[in-house]
């Protein structure tokens, strides 16, 4: 098992999407640009809006939103008041759309945001649900990927967020690549998990493990699989 890999703090998996700055996992490359051109073919512009993401990012996202300097959301993609919220109220409205440093899917370089750039302007992706349903703006990219996915011909690709079972928030835009995520998802441990926050700073600290192995089993094991 590569830990720093778990956690996010190393890059030698990973390779440049050309034309951008976003990291992927080497061995999930080239089906992501087949995947890519099925999706110009029928009309879309498949667009990552995030890929890797690495410890110290994802510690930055959470240090913000749990002193209030980033808005928290509801489950509608709504603000939330922070000032009137506990501290194990702000804990679970960040987990519902931000993983804990050390346990996002991110780090692996496996999954990956994404948005169509043909009907989405890249600076205004917001990876809310109402860009992805009804008439939002990449609806029709996500009623594709659907059939893609249901038919088996998405190269691996799959939405571990996509029903709400309690944990993360429904996240269409949400793709991950099932030949290297399930078995790194089978590695991660609560031991690793725990441990990985008792050595962090960050902020909540106490309550996170305090609440450890309720987040552990509920927002990082309590996903859908491919």
């Amino acid at each position: 098992m590569n830990v720093d890999l778990l956690l996010g703090k190393t890059q030698e998996h990973l390779v440049c999407l050309e034309g951008t700055n976003h990291l992927l996992h080497k061995d999930m490359l080239r089906d992501f640009l087949r995947l890519r051109e099925d999706a110009r073919d029928a009309g879309f512009e498949l667009s990552v809006a995030s890929a890797f993401r690495d410890y110290q990012r994802q510690e930055s996202i959470w240090n913000a939103k749990a002193s209030g300097q980033r808005p928290l959301l509801d489950e509608s993609g709504r603000p939330l008041v922070f000032e009137v919220m506990s501290p194990t109220e702000i804990i679970f409205a960040i987990l519902r759309w931000s993983a804990v440093p050390g346990g996002s899917r991110h780090h692996w370089g496996t999954d990956i945001d994404v948005f169509d750039e043909r009907t989405q302007i890249k600076g205004d992706v917001k990876l809310i649900p109402s860009e992805v349903t009804q008439d939002g703006p990449a609806a029709p990219l996500h009623n594709w990927l659907d059939e893609r996915i249901a038919a088996s011909e998405a190269y691996g690709f799959y939405r571990p967020y996509e029903t709400d079972r309690g944990g993360v928030a429904p996240e269409l835009w949400h793709l991950s690549y099932s030949p290297l995520s399930v078995g790194l998802l089978e590695s991660y441990n609560f031991t690793l998990f725990r441990k990985n926050i008792f050595e962090s700073e960050l902020i909540l600290k106490s309550v996170l493990l305090d609440q450890a192995e309720e987040i552990y089993q509920r927002f990082m094991l309590n996903v859908d699989l491919p």
